[in-house]
């Protein structure tokens, strides 16, 4: 019957999931952009373009990944290559920190202010958002600890 359509409102698990991929996406078109254009305009370090370039691919990868693997029901193969991509954004962190923290007082005038700024900026919020899911599952760790000793007490 046609007449008979239901309408399922997505879990919060699915509709976070689609936020992540879509913020993965922007952000990664965006470093994309930015250090494509601003290839070759940076002579204070001259690696600082390429972090913003190859941190972008990073980025759209994990999206790909995300997407892909959310349509198959294979969590373990779903983490397990995530983990990659994800270990190498890390190392990519601390790589692009070691390049772009130390010329902010001398970039003036020998790296392009949208390049400098964007990576400058950039680093500093993915720190913290790394800092908020790090003590996010610090907390979640501690709950979950509370609420089994809780059982075994109720439970003798």
């Amino acid at each position: 019957m046609a007449g008979n359509k239901t309408c399922h409102k997505p879990d919060l698990f699915t509709v976070g999931l689609i936020f992540v991929i879509g913020v993965l996406c922007i952000a990664g078109t965006a470093f994309v952009s930015i250090g494509a254009f601003y290839l070759h305009d940076c002579e204070v370090e001259r690696h600082i373009p390429i972090y913003v370039l190859v941190q972008g691919v990073v980025l759209l990868l994990a999206g790909v990944i995300v997407l892909i693997l959310f349509t198959r029901d294979k969590f373990i193969l779903f983490f397990l290559l995530l983990c990659i991509p994800c270990t190498f954004w890390f190392c990519w962190l601390i790589i692009g920190s070691v390049w772009v923290f130390p010329h902010y007082t001398t970039y003036h005038g020998q790296c392009n202010d949208v390049l400098y700024l964007f990576a400058f900026w950039t680093l500093i919020v993915q720190y913290i958002g790394l800092s908020i899911a790090f003590l996010s599952t610090i907390i979640y760790g501690c709950f979950i600890c509370i609420m089994l000793w809780a059982c075994m007490g109720v439970n003798g």
